[in-house]
C-alpha cells in the first residue's frame, strides 16, 4: 500500500491505520506499508516492479530494505551509476504489518540474494529481530544504516552508566551482537555492498597494491594500515618477475608503482604475477587515467581470463577517472570487480569483509543462569512502592546482590562509633565508613565516606566527621546510620553498570571504575542477555584492557570473575524491569578470585505506588 496519510501524520492518521490493520487481519492478508514506495524483484523469472520508482535497477545479488521511500529512489539511482545490481528492493513505509524481521526471514531462503542491506529509522520487536538477524548473519552479511544517531537534548541520568549510555550506543551494541555490519553513510553502504556482492572474502589481511601513480599508492598504504590490514611483503621471485617487464624507474616493492607509462598489458602482467605470490591475500588495483597510451576500459578487458579463474584471490579496483564511455564500468561489472573512487573506500570494504569472516567463525556463546527464588524479593519492591520510599535499605540491596552471587565484602549498618569499633575488633581489618541516607546519593561528594580506617581513634574520628558532614545537607531523622565495610585494597578498579533503553532493553556496561569513569569514558556496552563471549569482548574492547592483563611484571586480574559478574548483572536486569539504572562501582579486581569484590553500588528504578499512583525513584547502596 503506497498511500500516505496514516500513522506518519499523527492524529486521525493513527486511527485510520488501526482501522486498516483490522481489515488486513480480518481477511488474513499480509501488507507492506502503508506510506511506502513499493517492491521490485529483478529475478528474470518474475521481473516484478510494483513500485513507482523512475529507475529500473540492474539485476544483482544485493537485497535492499528501506524504511524511507524517497531514500530508496535515491539509492536506486546512485546504484545505477555504480552498476551495483539488486535482487530485491523493498520500501517498508510505516511497517504496520510486515517489518524488518519478516523480510529478513524471507531473504534468508532467497537464493538470488547474497547480501542484505537495510536502512532503518526504527526497529520493531527487538527480541525477535535479534534472534532472526543473528541466525541469518552467519549465512549472509547484513549491512545496516541506522538513522537517528544524535540525541535531541540531554536526558537526566541518576548513575554513571546512565550518563555515559545513549540510544546510539545501544544500537552499536545490539548490531554487534547480531553480527550486523553498521555503516555511517549511504556511501559506505554502497562500498561494502560492492565488495561483498562481487568478490570472495580474502583468506587473510595481506594486501598488494598495483598503481600507475605514486600519490594514490601512499594514500592506499595509509588506508590499509588504518583499517587493520597489512601491506604484503612480496617474495623475491615476485619482485624479480616484475622487473622483467616494468621500466627501471618503477618500484617493485609493495606498493608496486608501474609509473604513468603503464598500459593494459603492464597491468595484466603485474596483476597475474602478484596474484601468484603466496604472501598476498588480495590485490588493490589503482588506475589513474593515463594521458594517452591506454584507457580504463582497455585495462579492464586485459583482466579477462585472470580474475575469473576458480578460487582466484579477490581483486578490488580503485578507478580515479571520470565516468564516461572509456572508463569501462560495465566491463568491470561483468568481471565482478568492485570499483571504488578512492583507496580508503576499498580498504574499508576489505576490512569489513574480514571482520565479518572473523565474526562468523566465533562460537555463539552461552548465557549463564543463576537459580534463585525471585519471589523472595517481590515484597521489597512492593513495600517500597506502597510506602512511597525513594530508596531501598542497604540491607535489602545487599540481600539482592548476595542472592545473585555477586562477590561482596563484609558490611553492616551501625548507629554509633562504638558499634563500628566492635566490628573492627572482630574483623581485625581496616574499615570503610559510608553515610546512609535516602537524601544523599553520591556520598563522597559531601564528605560522607572515609576509607582505610585503622585503630579505634581513627574509626571514632571518621564516624564523627561523616556524621557532621551529612548534617550539613540533611537532618538527623533522614540519616539511617553508617555503613561499615571491610576495606578492600589492591588490584584494579573496574565498573559494571546497566541502563534500560526503551527500545533495546537493558544495556550492560563495563569499564575502568572509580571516580574517573565519566572523565575517561573507557567503557563498552552490550544488550542483555549477555553471553560469556559477549562479556569477554566487552572486557577486551576497552583501551585499558592491557592493564587488566598485567603490565611490567604485574599479574593480571582474574578476568573470569568479571565475565561471571557481567552475566549475573545481565540476569538481574532482565529479572527486574522496575530497575532502570545500576552502577557497581568500584569493583575491585585482583589476580585471585577471592579478592575480587564489589565495594559500592547504586540502583535507580521506577515503581508505581498503589497508594500515591506516582513514579518513585528507588534503590541505593
Amino acid at each position: 500500500m503506497i498511500t500516505a496519510g496514516f500513522r506518519e501524520v499523527g492524529g486521525e492518521g493513527v486511527e485510520r491505520e488501526k482501522k486498516l490493520m483490522e481489515v488486513v487481519r480480518h481477511y488474513q492478508m499480509k501488507m507492506i506499508g502503508p506510506n511506502c514506495m513499493g517492491v521490485i524483484n529483478t529475478d528474470p523469472q518474475y521481473r516484478m516492479n510494483a513500485s513507482f520508482s523512475p529507475t529500473e535497477p540492474y539485476v544483482g545479488n544485493v537485497a535492499f530494505v528501506s524504511q524511507s521511500g524517497a531514500l530508496g529512489v535515491a539509492v536506486l539511482e546512485m546504484c545505477k551509476a555504480l552498476r551495483l545490481g539488486f535482487s530485491i528492493f523493498v520500501s517498508e513505509g510505516n511497517k504496520a504489518d510486515l517489518t524488518d524481521s519478516d523480510f529478513l526471514e524471507y531473504l534468508e531462503q532467497h537464493e538470488p540474494t547474497r547480501v542484505i542491506t537495510l536502512y532503518q529509522e526504527s526497529i520493531e520487536d527487538t527480541g525477535r529481530f535479534r534472534k532472526i538477524a543473528t541466525r541469518i548473519s552467519r549465512k549472509k552479511p547484513i549491512i545496516a544504516l541506522k538513522a537517528g544517531r544524535s540525541e535531541s537534548g540531554a536526558k537526566a541520568a541518576s548513575s554513571h552508566t546512565g550518563a555515559l549510555a545513549s540510544s546510539d550506543l545501544a544500537t552499536d551494541a545490539f548490531f554487534k551482537q547480531c553480527g550486523i555490519l553498521r555503516v555511517d553513510s549511504i556511501e559506505e553502504l554502497f562500498e561494502l555492498s560492492l565488495g561483498f556482492s562481487n568478490q570472495p572474502i580474502p583468506r587473510g589481511n595481506r594486501l598488494a597494491v598495483l598503481t600507475n601513480a605514486g600519490g594514490p599508492a601512499i594514500l592506499a598504504t595509509d588506508a590499509i594500515e588504518k583499517y587493520g590490514l597489512k601491506m604484503a611483503s612480496l617474495s623475491d621471485k615476485t619482485q624479480n618477475k616484475l622487473r622483467t617487464f616494468l621500466p627501471e624507474e618503477a618500484a617493485v616493492h609493495n606498493p608496486v608503482d608501474m609509473i604513468a607509462s603503464a598500459n593494459e598489458e603492464t597491468y595484466r602482467n603485474a596483476l597475474e604475477t602478484v596474484l601468484k605470490d603466496d604472501r598476498v591475500d588480495a590485490v588493490m588495483v589503482i588506475i589513474v587515467r593515463p594521458p594517452i597510451n591506454t584507457t580504463p576500459r582497455m585495462i579492464a578487458e586485459g583482466f579477462r581470463g585472470i580474475v575469473q579463474k576458480p578460487g582466484q584471490k579477490p581483486v578490488f579496483v580503485v578507478l580515479m577517472a571520470q565516468a564516461d564511455e572509456s572508463c569501462g564500468l560495465e566491463v568491470f561489472q561483468e568481471l565482478r570487480l568492485p570499483v571504488y573512487a578512492y583507496p580508503e573506500s576499498a580498504a574499508r570494504s576489505i576490512s569489513a569483509m574480514l571482520n565479518y569472516q572473523q565474526w562468523k567463525k566465533k562460537p555463539a556463546g552461552k548465557t549463564a543462569k543463576v537459580s534463585l527464588d525471585k519471589g523472595a524479593f517481590r515484597h521489597i519492591f512492593a513495600e517500597s512502592a506502597a510506602e512511597g520510599r525513594e530508596y531501598l535499605s542497604s540491607a535489602d540491596v545487599q540481600q539482592i546482590l548476595k542472592t545473585y552471587g555477586f562477590p561482596l565484602p563484609f558490611s553492616q549498618i551501625v548507629q554509633s562509633a562504638d558499634e563500628a569499633i566492635a566490628i573492627y575488633r572482630e574483623l581485625k581489618k581496616p574499615l570503610v565508613l559510608k553515610i546512609e541516607s535516602e537524601e544523599i546519593v553520591h556520598k563522597s561528594d559531601i564528605g560522607g565516606v572515609r576509607i582505610s580506617l585503622k585503630g579505634e581513634r581513627e574509626i571514632r574520628n571518621g564516624f564523627d566527621e561523616i556524621m557532621a558532614n551529612a548534617l550539613k545537607v540533611t537532618t538527623a531523622d533522614r540519616i539511617s546510620g553508617v555503613l561499615v565495610q571491610e576495606m578492600v585494597s589492591g588490584g584494579r578498579e573496574v565498573a559494571l553498570g546497566m541502563k534500560r533503553d526503551p527500545n533495546y532493553g537493558p544495556m550492560i556496561m563495563f569499564g575502568m571504575g572509580g571516580i574517573f569513569i565519566e572523565v575517561l569514558k573507557d567503557v563498552s556496552f552490550r544488550i542483555a542477555p549477555v553471553t560469556d563471549r559477549d562479556a569477554r569482548e566487552m572486557i577486551e574492547s576497552i583501551r585499558a584492557f592491557p592493564v587488566l592483563q598485567g603490565v611490567r611484571g604485574e599479574a593480571g586480574v582474574h578476568l573470569e570473575t568479571i565475565v561471571d559478574a557481567i552475566q549475573r548483572l545481565s540476569q538481574l536486569a532482565l529479572d527486574w524491569p522496575q530497575i532502570l539504572e545500576m552502577d557497581l562501582n568500584p569493583f575491585m579486581v585482583s589476580p585471585e578470585a577471592d579478592n575480587c569484590k564489589i565495594v559500592d553500588a547504586f540502583f535507580a528504578g521506577i515503581f508505581v505506588s498503589k497508594k500515591y499512583r506516582l513514579p518513585v525513584v528507588l534503590i541505593n547502596v
